[in-house]
């Protein structure tokens, strides 16, 4: 491993959620960056194993669902979540929302060495709809489809 790695996202660009473990060569640190359009959030809530996660407020507003509690968001907020805890994100309706999701790694993670993210203890909760998309049925659907999906085996 060099001693350094670097490279540059476009921020307005990203959608969604943004791993970079393999450009980077991560080893030891879980990093995300989730760009939420204005009014758009996370289908479902999950937690992990192990792992607290660290949410850095980067730009615009929002909220974090955490175990049923909405907790505002604005840019230069720092936001601790227990593993076990049942989170999720959302823009507010009027700007989009720029997050950046760290987390330290235990030993022996990530446990598939083709793992989209280094830390791959998530718990997804397909079932758990967060308030904002309460009642949508085509969340509810397409959360079936991704829960479906998952329960596949492995090729």
């Amino acid at each position: 491993m060099t001693a350094y790695t670097k490279m540059h996202f476009d921020f307005d660009q990203i959608a969604g959620l943004v791993s970079p473990r393999q450009q980077l060569d991560l080893a030891a640190v879980g990093i995300g960056i989730i760009r939420l359009p204005a009014g758009q959030g996370y289908t479902f809530t999950h937690s992990h194993k192990e792992q607290e996660e660290v949410y850095v407020v980067m730009g615009g507003s929002g909220v974090i669902l955490i175990d049923g509690a909405l907790i505002p968001l604005q840019r230069g907020d720092v936001v601790r979540t227990a593993p076990e805890a049942r989170r999720a994100l959302r823009a507010a309706d009027h700007e989009p929302l720029l997050v950046l999701c760290a987390g330290a790694v235990a030993a022996g993670y990530p446990k598939d060495p083709n793992a989209r993210f280094l830390i791959d203890d998530g718990i997804p909760d397909y079932d758990d709809i967060p308030p904002w998309y309460a009642g949508n049925p085509e969340v509810k659907r397409r959360n079936e489809e991704l829960k479906a999906r998952m329960r596949r085996p492995k090729p």
